[in-house]
């Protein structure tokens, strides 16, 4: 029984490491299946004492640590790339009073010379 147990605590520290190197690699994709054969060895390990899951304990915070960094990286880019999308639309100028003025290029004309 014991041996069963340290067995499955290995697979399932083995799985934090393929875990850790999917996150820091940006293959989100290949997380749901990680999830799902966690959830497995996890349900196997119930009624595990606390002190033999230590360690996998603690990769598994450090891997939510990371996780939840790139989902910060990606909401960064998110809000930044609309930052761009939107100032592609338009131009915010100022006159000489300092009053905004939004310039935009459907309101804009070009006068053609030949």
């Amino acid at each position: 029984m014991q041996n069963e147990t340290e067995d499955r605590i290995a697979r399932l520290i083995d799985l934090l490491r393929l875990e850790k190197d999917v996150i820091r690699n940006a293959e989100f994709a290949a997380l749901p299946d990680l999830v799902a054969r966690k959830e497995v060895l996890m349900e196997e390990l119930k009624g595990t004492p606390a002190r033999l899951l230590l360690g996998a304990q603690e990769m598994a915070i450090e891997n939510q640590r990371l996780l939840d960094a790139a989902i910060k990286g990606v909401r960064s880019v998110q809000a930044r790339l609309a930052e761009i999308r939107e100032a592609s639309k338009s131009y915010t100028s100022y006159d000489q009073h300092g009053k905004a003025r939004r310039i935009s290029p459907e309101g804009g004309s070009v006068e053609r010379r030949a």
